[in-house]
């Protein structure tokens, strides 16, 4: 698997009692004097998670407890953390548990290795439906157990692949902090870098002050490190033959006042998908949201369409696009899995598959390039893409093509405008149609949205623009760049041929199979364009660019104008932003250059650009929004809540809006 990521599975053996033996560590991975029995001891009972939790829940002193982990293995404490969570039933308080591994277990051995306890089935079964073993960087699964019960909202499990000491650095969420730390990896002879000084250095800098940390290693070094890093440390009574193991509690730093992060209410600007992710994501968090909408109904723009195809953005090197893109399509992919699932609402998911023929990439091939899709995009891992040649392509969409291509065999399509009703259909969700908001102002700590009377639409404490490139008519994101694209569909009528089709096919356009009886082709092109009335010629090169695929299918040469033009809002650089808004008067805003900062050296000398309180954009998702949007709703509203984020910092700067100011900063130093 280390040819397709940056990660290698687990490789484990078996004992005879069923117990997962780790040749790399050579340990076995729980006590084989009873996992579970040590995990209730060593770290639940230890932290005395339980009575904290009723008292917080009691108090409302906080919205999140956080519970961090070096080590997940068979993930057996956090299920057992899961259950204690769930019987618990806390009403006011949310559960967020990050676990750091550096060799994920394959999906089939955790399986295996989670069996032997049948009292955990439920929640190993629930894990299991998401589990990645694949991919790194940071996962973020949202898990619930199929009666919907989880002790009050979803449990967030962020699994975080690769080395710990790096992935613990790189949280973007500076504020966010841990309550509470399980140590529990190999032990210190064996895994030293899992227990080094500058590990535990940075879970010191994570901890709240109060914070408690459990092990059941004694070993001498860890004990001086924790208490030269402000942890008071105790030997307890260990489990089984072990006879001491350690607890501590962190009694440094400045984060001593736990109080409330998340806003009560926030407005939304926007409901497509942008905005109903972002409202869904506040409301999980027990925030209010109102969504204001400009047309007379949700998802009138870009998010309208009939069909929408849920597919991979690919990049040709595994670089920082390539992370957010993988990660945001393996989100999306379990978003709309939940959604359609708890909502009474048909979204349409239909996880199909995508297959991208080798035509789709002749535009954009480098000159000189191979044209092998397996050197091309080998560093994928096979469970999110895959070569194929044209001798598979008949079993996978129901035809044989006489081209080979790539296939995402978790991708499909679905209903947009039906999924952001449902997103937004939820008791803490309020939506009003036919708003426009014509300007906003910051006053008395809180933000006020007129309309072109003049007359206030709203206020609030936060407020969110999701409403594409028109997030430029407001004076506060005026500077944003941010332009309309228009895409123009076409409805194909589904003929006795084309209903057989199983996948979406991406060529030099794609198609969807068929949704009743018509498909969805598309989709145009067209920059700088508000234009939204049917264009024939884009609907007939939508046609044409169908190719032999059109012709095997039976479509007419030229079929009916029908379909639909949407007007998505791309950045300049086809990279979503997402994040608070750089204030307007910044030097670089305002002279539209920062030959001031010519004598910086580097980033690290000029001051942080700083941003408008309480005002978040997410915008520019273009023509991939229903991947980008749900991970990037995650991310603002971690922000806007002070949790930690699913992105790690080198991800959220690449979408962060202030990115601009940066590389405008590091230009003027360029050529001073």
């Amino acid at each position: 698997m280390s040819k397709h990521t940056d990660i290698e599975n687990a490789q484990i053996s078996w004992l005879e009692d069923g117990a997962p033996y780790s040749s790399a560590y050579e340990d076995v991975y729980f006590s084989q004097a009873g996992g579970l029995a040590e995990t209730e001891h060593v770290f639940l009972q230890a932290n005395d998670l339980q009575t904290r939790w009723r008292r917080m829940d009691a108090e409302g002193s906080c919205d999140v407890f956080t519970v961090g982990e070096l080590g997940f293995g068979t993930g057996l404490n956090f299920l057992c953390t899961w259950r204690l969570w769930q019987q618990t039933g806390c009403r006011n308080l949310r559960l967020h548990y990050i676990s750091c591994e550096k060799h994920p277990l394959s999906l089939a051995a955790l399986g295996r290795a989670l069996r032997q306890w049948p009292e955990l089935a439920q929640y190993r079964d629930a894990l299991l439906e998401v589990y990645p073993d694949h991919s790194g960087g940071y996962h973020r699964l949202r898990l619930q157990l199929e009666d919907g019960s989880s002790g009050g909202s979803a449990v967030v499990l962020d699994l975080y692949y690769g080395e710990a000491l790096a992935l613990l650095g790189q949280q973007s969420s500076l504020e966010a902090k841990i309550d509470t730390w399980f140590l529990d990896g190999f032990t210190p002879a064996r895994n030293p870098a899992l227990w080094s000084d500058e590990i535990l250095a940075t879970m010191a800098q994570r901890s709240r002050v109060g914070a408690t940390l459990s092990s059941y290693s004694v070993t001498g070094r860890v004990v001086r490190s924790l208490q030269a890093l402000g942890f008071e440390v105790q030997k307890r009574k260990g489990f089984g033959s072990k006879r001491q193991m350690l607890f501590a509690s962190y009694q440094h730093g400045v984060f001593a006042d736990r109080h409330t992060k998340k806003p009560k209410h926030v407005v939304v600007i926007g409901s497509g998908l942008a905005g109903a992710c972002v409202a869904r994501s506040l409301a999980a968090r027990g925030v209010q949201v109102t969504v204001l909408e400009q047309k007379p109904v949700i998802a009138g723009g870009a998010s309208g369409n009939r069909q929408a195809v849920v597919q991979l953005r690919l990049n040709r090197q595994a670089d920082t696009h390539w992370q957010f893109h993988v990660h945001s399509y393996l989100y999306a992919l379990r978003f709309y899995r939940d959604l359609a699932t708890a909502s009474a609402v048909d979204i349409q998911w239909h996880a199909c598959g995508v297959l991208t023929l080798d035509s789709a990439y002749a535009n954009t091939r480098k000159p000189g390039a191979s044209g092998d899709l397996n050197n091309e995009y080998g560093h994928y891992p096979a469970q999110v893409l895959r070569a194929v040649e044209a001798a598979e392509t008949e079993d996978l969409c129901g035809f044989a093509l006489n081209e080979p291509g790539l296939f995402q065999p978790g991708g499909g399509w679905l209903n947009p405008r039906a999924c952001c009703e449902a997103a937004l259909t939820h008791p803490l969700i309020s939506v009003l149609l036919s708003v426009t908001v014509d300007r906003m102002e910051y006053s008395d700590d809180h933000w006020l949205l007129y309309d072109d009377n003049n007359i206030t639409i709203a206020e609030s404490d936060v407020v969110v623009i999701a409403n594409s490139y028109a997030a430029r008519l407001f004076s506060q994101t005026a500077q944003l760049p941010v332009a309309p694209l228009r895409g123009q569909v076409s409805d194909l009528e589904a003929t006795r041929i084309s209903s057989g089709l199983r996948t979406v096919v991406c060529g030099e356009r794609y198609i969807a199979p068929a949704a009743g009886d018509v498909h969805c082709v598309g989709a145009s092109y067209v920059k700088s364009s508000q234009d939204t009335e049917l264009n024939l010629a884009e609907h007939q090169e939508n046609c044409d660019k169908l190719a032999e695929l059109g012709k095997q299918l039976a479509f007419p040469q030229a079929p009916a104008l029908r379909g639909r033009a949407g007007i998505r809002g791309s950045s300049m650089d086809y990279v979503p932003m997402v994040g608070a808004v750089a204030d307007p008067d910044l030097p670089e805003l305002r002279y539209g250059s920062a030959q001031h900062f010519a004598h910086a050296v580097d980033d690290t000398d000029l001051p942080d650009p700083a941003c408008l309180r309480g005002l978040y954009v997410s915008i520019g998702h273009g023509s991939h929004g229903t991947v980008s949007c749900p991970l990037s709703a995650e991310h603002l509203a971690s922000l806007i809540c002070a949790e930690a984020s699913p992105l790690p910092r080198t991800v959220a700067q690449l979408i962060d809006p202030v990115r601009f100011i940066r590389r405008t900063r590091r230009k003027n130093r360029a050529v001073r």
